[in-house]
């Protein structure tokens, strides 16, 4: 449904599913690597998607670097942590009880590095009916600081609102959320205050899925580590033309693991009972 109309790009995506890529496939692949990023590809403008979160940390630094360079007005926001169910005193700092995994804090980040122009993911369901939904990206457009009349951070401490732009889904007011979770070492629960947003010029093939973009540079290189995720990362896109490739090793994409039998076994069940789940899913008011 993606790429309505690109039927060279389809038969490529059909062909790797199913791991029964050709020298022809191969050949659209491989016109597509490329190292020079610029226009709609440049360092601050595709989203380039990775399998790994190391990777995923690298590039959006070195685009935060880009703006640095460029005089950027930043921000660094942190967000305020608590512990409101404490087991037992606390003698060192809060950091320490807290985990540094986004996942186990309730999507909230520890730190968030934020200005107009940045891009950003939505790592929360705000608003479903709106496209408010974990995943969502777009960019900022304004920073909305306590009293009205403020133009920048007074205080470590101060988070701001946060107007962001998401595309066909309009611009949207985002703000602060708490969220209670469990600290470390049996420290009982933990609350954290802060931003629902990190920072994504880069994703991981994981937080894309379901997600399009009209160009996008991906990675279907040696790091690739789970089957299935190389047909995720391109199939994002909407077209070839709106596709570079910085890196392809033909070894993970050819065929070398056999494909999900059982997999193909159930989707073509799915298809011959489709009218029957259509049916099902208006029944039940879905």
């Amino acid at each position: 449904m993606r790429q309505q109309g690109d039927t060279t790009f389809i038969d490529v995506l059909n062909a790797l599913r199913i791991g029964e890529l050709k020298t022809s496939h191969m050949s659209v692949l491989m016109s597509r690597v490329s190292t020079e990023m610029d226009g709609e590809f440049s360092v601050e403008k595709a989203m380039r998607i990775y399998p790994t979160n190391k990777q995923v940390e690298i590039h959006n630094n070195k685009v935060l670097q880009y703006f640095r360079e460029k005089n950027v007005k930043m921000f660094t926001i942190r967000a305020q942590d608590s512990l409101v169910d404490a087991t037992r005193p606390l003698n060192n700092s809060i950091d320490t009880v807290i985990s540094d995994d986004i996942n186990k804090t309730g999507g909230l980040p520890r730190e968030l590095v934020i200005f107009v122009g940045a891009k950003v993911m939505l790592r929360s369901i705000i608003d479903v009916h709106k496209g408010l939904v974990n995943g969502a990206i777009g960019i900022v457009t304004e920073l909305k600081w306590a009293g009205g009349f403020r133009r920048g951070q007074i205080y470590k401490q101060d988070i701001p609102d946060v107007m962001v732009d998401f595309g066909v889904d309009g611009i949207h007011l985002i703000k602060p959320k708490s969220i209670q979770f469990q600290a470390k070492f049996s420290y009982g629960t933990a609350e954290r205050r802060m931003l629902p947003l990190i920072v994504s010029w880069a994703s991981t093939t994981h937080k894309m899925q379901g997600t399009t973009v009209d160009y996008a540079v991906v990675y279907l290189g040696q790091k690739l580590f789970v089957q299935g995720q190389a047909y995720v990362i391109i199939s994002r896109v909407c077209s070839l033309d709106g596709l570079r490739i910085e890196e392809l090793d033909a070894s993970k994409i050819t065929g070398k693991t056999f494909c999900n039998v059982d997999a193909l076994d159930e989707i073509d069940r799915m298809r011959q009972h489709r009218p029957n789940i259509s049916e099902a899913i208006v029944n039940d008011g879905q």
